[in-house]
């Protein structure tokens, strides 16, 4: 009797297939392992007995993956495809589910270890670790089981009573300490560990999906919305945060005892601050890699960045793009096999120029529409009143009628170095509006206002080409703005006014896709750019496409690909 497991995989990094391997080697099966694209199909060669008792090893023990998209099983006559010749995952991959079971087993050499291979890795760990824990008090040393747990209660009770605790871990040095409030003073930037998977939903807004993300065994950063409750007891610096899972058993126990001490929340910093301790140990320990991502209602994943766990082969190649958004949108034609497709592309990144450009079978990629920005909101300003009389007198009547907004906007302290792109716009747009004061938060404050929005529809902001009757046209950057003024005067509030970029943003795409269509034959739209990190920006832009129009984003490389 022979069954086909078939799996949608969309990465050829060959984790799947060697988790595959490792499974079936470990039961004693008779196997395959052959892939075809994203398809990864492991034969079994079993009586039906032996059949039934795989079925249940492999489902307790394949991990989670966020680039596993579906499976199913079959049964087939016979094996006709050429197996699969691969090497060892060299991914230093998190821990995954059978290994936290091995720390977790007394009987186990690594009982309680802060380190463990993850079984299919081919750098193994072999040897205990010995920890050490430095105050101005002393020295605590631990190199087995029971030291080790002495330690992670340690830690955990110096956490609750407040301290900030500096702990080595493959990825360097992090403060980690209890989320509380005061704790944040300075902080730009940091992560939050909740210590049980049960207590996510205590803190932010979370789908079922996005808690099956952070269970995978890639364990990925999640940018989540901080819930109304939690954000009444005003602990937390901001109500956006990057949320996610300890990735090493190390932080595991830590968390663990946290947990049993009553603790919900563990907070995570790479930024320097104090410390009255220091958690260090004596293993080389590889690197690894981080993984952020962004995970629409509908499951899509979006893989906001990958330092390591793609395949190397997608990225041979595209270094001779110099320009980024030309190089992902090689990306994208490379991971979806569409360079012999006419097809149209969208970039718009955070960091760099954007584009709107065409790929031609025959030319190659041929950018079309480029987003330049004014330098300053005083020149922005002294633009729109040279325009016209009418751009003259919304300015004056801006002025008048909110002269602090207008000041203090004259004020605010802008890069001599601007990036050409939407992003950069938004800035603009939310510091006109009164929104913020500080240039590089002020995109995120309008978009966080825009998720924020709870009606139907926002309001009619322009967008459009310097001239739209032509493909080879620049986005007209001060008749966005322009129009925005007009609504600020009219007493439209932040949420329906920030809403309205957003939604008129996707509805600018809707139409420059048809047009293209109808212009160009382009029968395919690619999605590019750190923008699409933000779910609400890709549903609306999704929605309003996906009519007319078949997409495609990268899959496993980052949708901001450098």
């Amino acid at each position: 009797m022979i069954l086909a497991y078939e799996f949608e995989y969309i990465s050829k990094n060959l984790v799947l297939e060697n988790f595959l391997k490792v499974i079936s080697e470990e039961f004693g099966a008779r196997y395959k392992i052959c892939k075809n694209d994203n398809i990864t199909t492991l034969y079994i060669s079993e009586n039906e007995e032996k059949q039934h008792a795989f079925a249940d090893y492999l489902s307790s023990n394949l991990p989670i993956s966020i680039f596993l998209k579906s499976s199913n099983v079959k049964a087939v006559k016979d094996i006709k495809c050429k197996e699969l010749d691969f090497a060892s995952a060299t991914i230093a991959l998190p821990f995954s589910k059978s290994a936290i079971e091995i720390v977790k087993n007394k009987k186990s050499f690594f009982y309680k270890s802060p380190f463990i291979s993850n079984e299919i890795t081919s750098s193994k760990i072999n040897q205990k670790v010995s920890l050490s824990l430095k105050s101005e008090k002393g020295i605590m040393v631990a190199n087995n089981s029971q030291g080790y747990e002495n330690i992670y209660k340690t830690i955990a009770k110096l956490i609750k009573k407040g301290q900030k605790i500096k702990i080595k871990t493959p990825n360097g040095y992090f403060a980690f300490f209890n989320v509380q409030k005061d704790a944040f003073k300075n902080l730009k930037k940091f992560e939050i560990l909740p210590t049980d998977i049960s207590l996510v939903q205590k803190m932010v807004n979370i789908r079922e999906n996005e808690i099956q993300a952070l269970l995978s065994v890639e364990k990925p950063i999640i940018r989540a919305k901080v819930n109304m409750i939690y954000e009444a007891l005003e602990i937390l610096p901001t109500n956006r945060i990057k949320i996610r899972m300890p990735n090493i058993p190390l932080l595991y126990f830590i968390c663990k005892e946290l947990y049993e001490n009553g603790i919900e929340f563990l907070a995570k910093s790479d930024t320097l601050i104090e410390c009255s301790y220091d958690l260090n140990y004596d293993l080389n320990v590889p690197k690894i890699p981080d993984i952020e991502v962004s995970i629409l209602e509908n499951g899509e994943i979006f893989v906001l960045s990958n330092s390591g766990y793609n395949a190397k082969s997608f990225e041979n190649g595209l270094e001779k793009f110099k320009e980024p958004s030309i190089r992902q949108f090689a990306s994208i034609l490379k991971e979806r096999k569409l360079f012999d497709a006419k097809t149209s592309c969208f970039y718009f990144s955070t960091k760099f120029d954007d584009s709107i450009m065409y790929h031609d079978t025959q030319k190659g990629i041929l950018p079309l529409t480029k987003f330049p920005i004014s330098s300053t909101l005083g020149k922005l300003f002294d633009e729109i009143r040279k325009e016209d009389d009418t751009g003259a007198k919304l300015i004056e009547n801006y002025k008048k009628t909110y002269p602090k907004i207008f000041k203090s906007a004259l004020r605010v302290k802008i890069p001599t170095k601007l990036s050409n792109n939407l992003f950069n716009t938004l800035r603009f747009a939310s510091i006109i509006i009164g929104l913020s004061d500080n240039f590089k938060k002020a995109a995120d404050a309008l978009i966080e206002k825009a998720e924020d929005f709870g009606g139907q529809k926002g309001v009619r902001i322009d967008f459009g080409l310097v001239d739209n009757e032509k493909i080879y046209s620049d986005f007209n950057f001060r008749r966005l703005l322009r129009s925005l003024i007009s609504f600020k005067l009219a007493g439209t509030d932040y949420e329906t006014l920030s809403f309205g970029i957003i939604e008129n943003f996707s509805y600018f795409i809707s139409d420059m896709a048809d047009s293209h269509k109808e212009v160009l034959g382009s029968d395919k739209i690619a999605l590019g750019g750190s923008i699409f990190g933000y779910p609400l920006i890709t549903q609306l832009v999704a929605k309003n496409l996906l009519a007319n129009h078949k997409i495609y984003f990268n899959q496993e490389l980052p949708i901001d690909f450098i």
